[in-house]
């Protein structure tokens, strides 16, 4: 896959953030987003990055976008992780950073992350890697009342979301991530004395295999008093986000960002080679 147009990584930074400044006019710190990433401060947002979700979505927007079809192979073109970095923060203070994810190869070594997990390390992110395991893939429960809603095809490969039906055949799958980076939410509404933004990258409503889901996470902050962002690509995101219902209820400490506009900014193809300085 190519890119549309050919940048320098400093160009294709400055288009994001312009992008950026357009669609949230009056969010201030967006100027300053760049030198801001990878800064701490007690006081700021909680990001929580479902890796492989985040992952999936851009191969596919990247398709779409190209006319390619979905099922056709191509070879997994490199993301930006500070590219989504700048979206998430936007400039603002943060607290915590924590991205969970799992490598497709058997005991990889730290050593071994994939390149965006290594540079989600540069921009100050906590890294949780879990190895895929084989386990014999059994039918969903339906769900009850909530969690319905997207994540994308998780097994032979690449994984995200809690809600693929499949009969009772050996997989190689993840196992554990979404609950690790819903306990990491949870911790956070436990241990901040004072309610903050809660930016979640993860378009996944649907009970996990050991838990009740995102969207029980999401309800419970929200509850307690904090802001909620959820980031997530249009085709994987839950219909419960969207359920006018559910925004009416939260009006004004919910809302939903898509990262469709921003694809192109986040492919890390660039007309020079070029190291980030974080």
């Amino acid at each position: 896959i190519q890119p549309f147009y050919t940048l320098t990584v400093n160009e294709q930074k400055a288009k994001l953030v312009k992008k950026l400044l357009r669609r949230f006019p009056d969010e201030s710190d967006i100027s300053n987003s760049i030198s801001h990433v990878g800064n701490n401060d007690d006081d700021g947002i909680h990001v929580f990055v479902d890796c492989s979700n985040i992952i999936i979505g851009f191969y596919n927007r990247l398709k779409y976008n190209r006319k390619i079809s979905p099922v056709a192979y191509v070879r997994q073109p490199p993301i930006s992780y500070h590219s989504l970095a700048l979206i998430l923060e936007r400039g603002r203070t943060v607290a915590r950073r924590v991205l969970v994810g799992s490598n497709p190869r058997p005991y990889a070594s730290e050593r071994d992350l994939p390149d965006y997990m290594q540079e989600a390390q540069m921009c100050g992110y906590e890294v949780n890697m879990l190895e895929r395991v084989q386990k014999l893939k059994r039918p969903t429960p339906r769900k009850q009342k909530n969690g319905s809603g997207n994540g994308y095809a998780t097994t032979s490969g690449q994984s995200s979301g809690s809600e693929t039906t499949l009969s009772g055949v050996p997989v190689v799958a993840e196992q554990g991530v979404d609950e690790i980076l819903q306990m990491k939410l949870l911790e956070s509404l436990v241990d901040t004395h004072n309610p903050s933004t809660v930016v979640l990258a993860s378009g996944d409503a649907a009970e996990a295999e050991f838990s009740g889901g995102f969207l029980k996470c999401v309800e419970r902050a929200l509850s307690k008093g904090w802001k909620v962002e959820v980031v997530a690509w249009r085709d994987g995101l839950s219909q419960e986000y969207r359920s006018q219902r559910f925004v009416n209820r939260w009006e004004g400490r919910f809302k939903v960002i898509t990262l469709d506009d921003f694809c192109e900014e986040m492919l890390a193809v660039y007309i020079s080679k070029h190291t980030l300085a974080f």
